[in-house]
């Protein structure tokens, strides 16, 4: 009653004396004393759960924070690299390019000069030479100027990384992908097999990206029949997460259904 009731429990003191005993009397005492207890007891341990799952929000999203720092890390060591290769290239076009170009010209002008067939053709080989030699610069250049990760070639590592599931992966992306795009599109597909190897008793993997004409596409399914929904999302909460902010920075969309195995499917617009 004191429980229920609180100050209210005065009232049924006349029921004590009614019919007293010393018994009743510090037995009354004693249980009001617990219910006291009992309810400050209940009252800690309800401030704790609170403080509990405080703790672990703000743990999640320091394991989320980190991970981001860990992408952004790599993400600024390779533009880094990326700008000292454009730096390089411009001075291989500015300088070497350049003077190529111009000993081409000149070799030209002497063989419109020269009667001597055979120095003329002494000329032409020097010339052919040369322009192999601007050739092998320009696809230097080229190379240097151009992106260095190979998304397929790293999804393809991903995929042997796991021997126990079967990978399928269907790669069908003809467009020429910006540096930032392929690392967070590989962050996706990384997630997800790691949540697969983890999280899942599937023996089977089906990797898919796919360009269309207005997005791009990437489709991720297992074969597997182990499915707890409040435990894989637990367990997969920080990826699902990361996930879906990639997807909104695109302007796309994230979705996943359990159905003869877990599905992924995440479309990334272009633009």
């Amino acid at each position: 009653m004191c429980l229920d009731f609180k100050a209210y429990t005065v009232f049924i003191l006349p029921l004590i004396f009614m019919n007293f005993s010393t018994t009743n009397l510090l037995a009354s005492i004693g249980s009001i004393y617990l219910s006291i207890m009992a309810r400050k007891y209940n009252i800690v341990l309800y401030e704790n759960k609170i403080v509990r799952d405080e703790l672990k929000e703000d743990t999640l999203y320091l394991e989320k924070y980190n991970k981001q720092l860990k992408i952004d890390k790599e993400k600024n060591i390779h533009i880094a690299i990326l700008t000292e290769r454009n730096r390089i290239a411009r001075e291989l076009h500015d300088s070497i390019g350049h003077s190529i170009s111009s000993s081409i010209l000149q070799i030209e002008a002497l063989k419109v000069i020269s009667t001597d067939s055979h120095v003329i053709k002494n000329l032409d080989l020097l010339q052919n030479t040369l322009r192999n030699g601007m050739d092998d610069i320009r696809k230097s250049i080229h190379n240097l100027y151009s992106e260095s990760l190979d998304l397929k070639n790293q999804i393809e590592k991903l995929c042997i990384e796991i021997p126990t599931i079967d990978t399928e992966l269907i790669y069908k992306i003809e467009d020429e992908l910006g540096y930032d795009l392929k690392l967070d599109i590989l962050s996706i597909v990384k997630e997800a097999i790691t949540n697969c190897a983890k999280h899942s008793n599937a023996t089977k993997l089906k990797i898919s990206l796919l360009s269309q004409p207005k997005f791009h596409s990437i489709t991720i399914k297992d074969n597997g029949s182990k499915f707890d929904k409040k435990s894989s999302l637990k367990n997969k909460g920080i990826g699902f997460l990361s996930m879906n902010e990639i997807a909104n920075k695109y302007n796309g969309f994230f979705n996943y259904v359990f159905d003869d195995g877990f599905k992924i499917h995440i479309t990334l617009m272009k633009g």
